[in-house]
Parts: C-alpha cells; sequence; structure tokens
C-alpha cells in the first residue's frame, strides 16, 4: 500500500479543497484579529455602518460555510482510504488510527503554539468517529449525519427539560480589555497563557456544537464518497446543474427567511433559531460545494483553478502556514494589528496571504510531489506499508 501519487490525485476535490482554504483563512482572520471571549460583541457593535453592514453580509455566507467544505472533504478521502485498503485486502485500522493520532498532534501543537480556534483536533476526533461507523448500513450513517449535524438544536431544546452544561458560551466580559493589552503588544509567551485561557473557556461550544458538526459533515462526505459524487457531477453535467439551481434558489430562500421562519416565542426559541441556521448553513455551503465541482469538471476552468488544486494537494500545511502569518500579522509578537475595526482591511490582508500562499506553492511544486507536513504525516500513517 502506498500514497496516491501525483497522477492519481482527482483534480475537482483538491481544487474544493483549495477554495475552502481560502474561505478559512478569510474568516480566521477576524478571529485573529478579535478574542473568542467575545467575538460576536466585538463586531456586533462596530463603530463604522458601512464596515457593520459588510461584517453582517460577509460573515453570514462564509461563516461555517467552509469548515463544511472541509469537514466534507475530510470525510470523503477518508472512504476513499478505507476501499482502497479494503480492494487490497490490507488491515485499515492501524493505518487510520496512526493517521488520526498524529493528525490530533497537530492540533495540539496548532493549539499551544499559534491559536485557539484550531480545526484539527475536532477532525481527529470526527475521524475516529467515522471509522467506528464505517461499516454500518448507508442509512444509519446518514440518520446520525443528520442527528449530529443538528446536534446543538437537540441539546438546547433538552436543556429546556433538564439541568446541561451551555453549549454556545465562551464569554469572559472581564477578560476582554486583557484579551485587547495582551494580543497586541504582549509577548510571545503572554499571549500564549492568555490562549490557552480563551481556548478552555471555548471548551463548550467546541464540544457541544463544533465536534458533533464536524462528525455529522465528515459522515455525510464519507457517505458522497461511497457513490462517487465527483464522478456522477462530472459524467452528468446537465442534471447536476439543474439540481444546483434548485440548490441555489432553495438556499437564497432560506438565507434570506430563516431568522423570520424560526424565530420562535417560548423555551425552544434558541433551538429553533440554531436549527434554521444550520438549515441555512447545510444549503448554502452544498450550493457552493456543488458548484465548484461542477466547474471543476470543465477542462479549461479546471485548468484556470489549477492554482487552487496546488492549495488543496497540501491543505495541511496550508492550514498551519496561514495561523503562522495571521499570528506574525495580528498578535504582538509580530506586527500587532490585534482590534481592527476596518474589516475590509482584515478581509483584504486574508486575502493576500491566500495570493501569498499560491505563489509559495507554484515554487513549491515545481520541486517537490507534496507538502511537507503531508510527507510527515504519510509517512507516518503509511510506515508498515511502503
Amino acid at each position: 500500500m502506498k500514497p496516491e501519487s501525483t497522477k492519481e490525485r482527482i483534480s475537482s476535490l483538491d481544487i474544493l479543497r483549495g477554495f475552502a482554504l481560502l474561505g478559512i483563512v478569510v474568516v480566521n482572520s477576524l478571529g485573529f484579529n478579535a478574542s473568542f471571549f467575545n467575538f460576536g460583541g466585538y463586531y456586533g457593535s462596530l463603530p463604522d455602518p458601512e464596515q457593520q453592514l459588510f461584517y453582517n453580509v460577509f460573515i453570514s455566507l462564509t461563516a461555517d460555510k467552509f469548515i463544511f467544505l472541509f469537514s466534507f472533504l475530510f470525510g470523503y478521502g477518508i472512504f476513499m482510504q478505507y476501499r482502497k485498503f479494503k480492494e487490497n485486502n490490507q488491515p485499515f485500522g492501524h493505518f487510520f488510527s496512526r493517521r488520526m493520532m498524529l493528525l490530533a498532534m497537530f492540533g495540539m501543537a496548532h493549539v499551544v503554539l499559534l491559536w485557539a480556534g484550531d480545526i484539527l483536533l475536532p477532525y481527529a476526533i470526527a475521524g475516529l468517529i467515522v471509522f467506528l461507523l464505517r461499516k454500518a448500513p448507508t442509512v444509519l450513517q446518514l440518520m446520525l449525519a443528520i442527528f449530529f449535524y443538528f446536534f446543538v438544536a437537540f441539546w438546547m431544546a433538552a436543556s429546556t427539560c433538564i439541568p446541561l452544561p451551555d453549549s454556545m458560551t465562551s464569554l469572559c466580559t472581564e477578560c476582554l480589555g486583557q484579551a485587547r493589552i495582551v494580543y497586541s503588544s504582549g509577548n510571545y509567551f503572554e499571549i500564549l497563557q492568555l490562549r490557552l485561557h480563551e481556548y478552555a473557556d471555548f471548551r463548550n461550544i467546541n464540544m457541544f456544537y463544533y465536534l458533533p458538526k464536524i462528525i455529522g459533515i465528515t459522515l455525510f462526505g464519507f457517505v458522497a464518497s461511497k457513490y462517487f459524487l465527483h464522478k456522477k457531477v462530472a459524467a452528468h453535467k446537465l442534471l447536476w446543474a439543474i439540481s444546483l439551481v434548485l440548490i441555489a434558489v432553495v438556499a437564497i430562500i432560506i438565507y434570506l427567511k430563516y431568522e423570520s421562519v424560526f424565530s420562535i416565542e417560548g423555551p425552544f426559541a434558541m433551538a429553533a433559531f440554531m436549527a434554521g441556521y444550520e438549515l441555512m448553513n447545510l444549503f448554502v455551503a452544498s450550493t457552493y460545494l456543488l458548484f465548484i465541482l461542477l466547474i471543476a469538471s470543465f477542462p479549461a476552468p479546471a485548468r484556470l483553478l489549477k492554482p487552487f488544486a496546488l492549495m488543496g494537494r497540501m491543505s495541511l500545511t496550508n492550514y498551519l502556514m496561514q495561523s503562522l502569518i495571521l499570528g506574525i500579522i495580528f498578535y504582538g509578537w509580530g506586527f500587532g494589528f490585534f482590534g481592527q475595526t476596518n474589516v475590509m482591511m482584515v478581509v483584504g490582508i486574508a486575502l493576500a496571504v491566500y495570493v501569498f500562499q499560491i505563489i509559495v506553492n507554484i515554487v513549491w511544486f515545481r520541486f517537490y510531489d507534496s507538502g511537507p507536513l503531508e510527507k510527515v504525516w504519510r509517512t507516518w500513517s503509511y510506515r508498515k506499508l511502503l
């Protein structure tokens, strides 16, 4: 058993992965610019009305949608690996457990060294859960995917009847002033200490909101990979173009109406709102996903989108590189830009970071076949099989 060679890679999936990285860097730039202690409160009270309007529209079109794409592709890749091992009559468990263990280590290092908004550790946990469910019937996998995806709504509804931890709190109002000072002008070790405090305060959202949702989306991707979604899109372009239009129309309707439709009175108000919010995320993200897969199935657009494919080929390295660069820009051990109220400028910085990464990737792949961290990850995963 060996890793996929460059010629065996699926271009449309790499393009989609690269597109997801674009969304992740622009959303994460806002996280580096403000503390999780009161992220929504900070961006909900911007002094400039134009910046506030831009933020409201921008975040509604991006937040959680690109995590959806990344998580979906994560599950998609898990089944592709599982199928390859199964077809070659090779044991999958040892390979995959090593793979998830190293991914978890990358995630923990990410939290400690760079940023509290890590997604790699939840992915490692989600991967192991999906591994345990790999032989379950497809219908059960889909039912569990829906359950985990909307888990936060079920949790909030249940909390009206029994005492449960708050799934959405990460507020520490007394920490906000400290965060502004430390993140903008503190040294690396002062920022490290505060970041670990911030990560600890963010634990409920990670545990009861993001982790279950990532598990659900990963299962969606796992099931889609079973049925070769990328091949079906490429083989039946007209049918999937019609499907894309229908899904996009539904996505627009839900995007415009979910706040009013799912706003109810009573103890289940928050649960209903979160169900509507996640339904909106599901359709908007699915629109992005199908659009990229569809245009990437045509040769000419695929060639134009090759820089996105290069980004996707070393997504782990690029994801962590984004955190390193954004840390240098926004934290006190770098340029100390933390706390900007010009959201357009922050997004512009993120786009510049992405363009810089594209250039780095183009140069890198002139000399190497895979990213540096991908090489480490594959070598560790396949070490007894190569």
